[in-house]
């Protein structure tokens, strides 16, 4: 103990002093401890007796609903438990489909650009043609109706119908936007008269992606 240092006493005196020091602190420690430990101890007793009244109310309350002959009420609170967990798992199920969806279209349009504004309206249409059945991903038509289409047949037609969201397209005809200003330009244009034949979601996804219309 550094506080005996300075302090002129007996040897022996001093070591009697270090010992019941020693004793007092290891006593307390020890009755703390105990303290702790029992109080914990308390704790977990109530919490089981809690659960052991919980569990016999309402073992009672259902005896007493039978007793009654009250089985319309039994009934009700028995369906409605049924009602909820077919509730959660069904929204279980919803987030999970989506999910796989999501990660379908994710990889699909990222093997048809790489420019992050086209990849996100990709996402988008490529999400709303897609579902999943039997745990399989599978085409639907504009109505969201299951089709006999594979995952490439949508691809083409993807690149088919949205050409200008497409890196790299050479599409042609009515609704394909064409480059302008050269080598390296990152513009395309197209004219009023391709223009006008587009359907109106894809004027203005033409037109989110950068696209532009000449007379």
């Amino acid at each position: 103990m550094d506080f005996l240092k300075d302090i002129e006493i007996a040897p022996e005196l001093k070591t009697t002093i270090e010992q019941q020091f020693k004793t007092y602190v290891e006593e307390t420690t020890k009755g703390l401890k105990a303290n702790n430990d029992a109080l914990l101890a308390e704790k977990k007793k109530a919490q089981e007796a809690a659960e052991q009244a919980s569990a016999l109310a309402k073992l009672e309350n259902e005896e007493k609903l039978k007793a009654k002959n009250d089985y319309k009420q039994l009934f009700e609170s028995q369906q409605q438990e049924s009602a909820q967990l077919k509730q959660r798992l069904e929204e279980m199920m919803t987030k999970d489909k989506r999910s796989k969806i999501s990660t379908e279209a994710a990889r699909i349009a990222a093997g048809l650009t790489k420019d992050v504004g086209r990849l996100k309206m990709l996402e988008k249409e490529l999400g709303q043609r897609l579902t999943l059945v039997d745990d399989q991903i599978r085409v639907a038509d504009q109505n969201g109706q299951l089709t006999v289409s594979t995952i490439n047949d949508l691809i083409v037609q993807i690149k088919t119908d949205y050409p200008f969201l497409v890196d790299g397209s050479q599409a042609t005809g009515g609704g394909a936007a064409r480059s302008s200003g050269g080598a390296g330009s990152g513009d395309k244009i197209i004219t009023r008269a391709d223009y006008d034949s587009m359907r109106p979601i894809e004027r203005s996804k033409y037109m989110q992606a950068g696209g532009r219309v000449t007379d």
